[in-house]
């Protein structure tokens, strides 16, 4: 199996839960997970996040999320709807 047909069927798998968790992971990592489920489903796609390391997948995403904390409020400036 190509490594493109192995991630298309990651990909597809992993859409069939209701929601994918995604840490310890590099922001660019983050955003590339986000663009691949997009990508692979064809489906609108949500991400959450609460640091300046989640502002590439919240870009990514039809709809980010950025919740305000302790990590500061670099989500919350770069999403569409921001959580206190």
């Amino acid at each position: 199996m190509s490594s493109e047909a192995t991630k298309a069927s990651f990909f597809r798998a992993a859409s069939a839960a209701r929601s994918v968790c995604v840490c310890r992971c590099s922001p660019k990592q983050k955003a590339e997970v986000a663009r691949n489920v997009k990508k692979f489903t064809g489906k609108r796609i949500a991400c959450i996040g609460d640091g300046g390391n989640d502002v590439a997948m919240i870009q990514e995403a039809d709809v980010g999320i950025g919740i305000v904390g302790k990590e500061g409020m670099q989500a919350s400036l770069a999403s569409d709807f921001s959580i206190t």
